[in-house]
């Protein structure tokens, strides 16, 4: 009997996090984008993280749990975003763009979109736990990693 395996439907998937829930998005948000905090006029906001290839700490938005919403759900500009930092060996269900073609234990960076990509230039922030192929994907896709 085969078994059938269905998506996580979470993003954080194991390890040690911390986690932080009091911020606003300045932007639209979808869960499992790579995110980084920066002042708008002085108050701390989340948007995605916008260097590829930059330096950054693996802070994840989640998905809304305290509203019971799904990885698919987006937040929208000013939604207090349920953010995870994701320790060494901690793991996620993050997004790749289409055209993206990773293969288990490849490196990933920021692309500069709240993305990730195979790493170019920049600093290794993530390995890839599965093969992920979306060449001829959609515009994004989820794809398993560990925190470096």
């Amino acid at each position: 009997m085969a078994i059938t395996r269905y998506p996580p439907n979470t993003i954080h998937l194991g390890g040690r996090v911390e986690v932080v829930n009091d911020i606003v998005a300045s932007e639209a948000i979808t869960p499992g984008h790579l995110i980084e905090r920066h002042s708008a006029s002085g108050t701390p906001k989340f948007r995605k993280h916008a260097t590829a290839g930059g330096d950054t700490g693996a802070i994840v938005a989640r998905e809304q749990s305290m509203l019971n919403r799904d990885v698919d759900t987006a937040y929208a500009s000013g939604d207090l975003v349920e953010a995870i930092i994701l320790a060494p060996g901690a793991t996620a269900w993050m997004l790749v763009a289409s055209g993206a073609n990773i293969t288990a234990g490849q490196k990933l960076e920021s692309a500069g979109n709240g993305l990730l990509r195979a790493i170019a230039s920049g600093k290794a922030l993530f390995t890839a736990l599965v093969d992920t192929n979306n060449s001829a994907g959609p515009s994004t896709m989820r794809i398993k990693v560990e925190a470096l």
